[in-house]
């Protein structure tokens, strides 16, 4: 059997246990060629690297190199870390020499509020705070009167990025990535898995992953989309030629067992939205499906396929609470 034959067919068993992975490692191994996936816990989820390489000893060092990429972006990025780049913006409100990473997802960001029409808003950290605490602390919703209390610093229009210098215009407003900087880094990890020499690459990151490497458009991984009410069941199965999928759902981090309210809030009113429990959105790269795919549960099956349909290069399939489907024009046909 050919690398390319070997490559072609572990692609299509899958990301899992359930695709027969113990298959696809024997024909690979046949072709001369190894798999090494390992998991480990980052970012709040659990993240899986799977690299295809001739040399196993090789592909564990990348692995290694590649983790400890992500610890070093997640030090930056992440806003549970008082130290961490976005730490430091929400205690002063400023940044004169923002990291480089930064920048872009917040440049990422703002473009996403704007073509969401603030449906998808990296300045939501307060209302995130606001719900969790009140469930935590009484088991209910917050009051009408705090939750537009904090709605008054909450605004993308607030948030100003200028080269390197970063600033909020109220000193109550606070910034989380957390529906963007996983799929970011989830990039700069392909990136570089593949300039090492990765013959194959798939990065799995609870819900956003990205694919890589040598071949990958014409030979795609096959990925599973999970129905958001039956957690045995798939809602679909896309190829993945090289781009990127992410999944935003109700099922994640819900504060109530109906899963009428979780931690996606729509900025804009500051609840929780009503009509999706699922979007899944393709884009090119990982930070643009992660936020993409926020932006569209939030938006709906109607406004959140029109956001989709007028961004370059992208799909999205979205499930209703009652179990409905909509897709995009061409997410059908990416659908088996």
């Amino acid at each position: 059997m050919s690398r390319r034959e070997a490559l072609r067919i572990s692609a299509g068993v899958g990301i899992g246990a359930a695709f027969g992975v113990g298959v696809g490692v024997e024909l690979l191994r046949r072709a001369g060629l190894q798999r090494v996936r390992e998991t480990r816990a980052h970012m709040g989820t659990l993240v899986t690297l799977t690299v295809v390489h001739p040399e196993s000893g090789a592909a564990r060092a990348m692995v290694d190199r590649a983790f400890a990429e992500m610890e070093r972006l997640e030090a930056q990025l992440s806003r549970y870390r008082p130290d961490s780049a976005v730490g430091r913006l929400n205690k002063t409100g400023r940044l004169e020499a923002a990291p480089a990473a930064l920048v872009d997802v917040l440049t990422l960001g703002l473009d996403v509020s704007r073509r969401s029409r603030g449906a998808f808003d990296v300045t939501i950290a307060p209302l995130v705070e606001l719900h969790t605490e009140t469930f935590k602390r009484t088991g209910a919703l917050p009051r009408d009167e705090d939750i537009e209390r904090v709605l008054d610093h909450v605004g993308y229009h607030g948030l100003s990025v200028a080269g390197r210098r970063v600033e909020l215009a109220d000193p109550r407003m606070q910034i989380s990535l957390d529906g963007v900087a996983k799929g970011f880094i989830v990039d700069r990890i392909v990136s570089r898995l593949s300039k090492d020499g990765a013959e194959r690459v798939l990065v799995d990151a609870g819900g956003d992953m990205a694919s890589g490497g040598v071949g990958v458009a014409s030979d795609p991984w096959t990925v599973g989309v999970q129905h958001p009410r039956r957690t045995e069941a798939l809602v679909g199965r896309i190829q993945l030629q090289g781009g990127s999928i992410a999944t935003s759902g109700d099922y994640l981090r819900h504060f109530t067992p109906d899963r009428r309210h979780h931690d996606i809030l729509d900025p804009r009113t500051g609840r929780s939205p009503v009509q999706a429990s699922s979007a899944t959105v393709i884009a090119p790269s990982a930070a643009e499906a992660d936020a993409l795919s926020t932006a569209s549960l939030v938006l709906g099956s109607v406004d959140g396929i029109a956001l989709i349909d007028a961004y370059h290069d992208a799909e999205a399939l979205l499930v209703s609470k009652d179990n409905g489907r909509v897709t995009s024009r061409g997410m059908v046909e990416r659908l088996g």
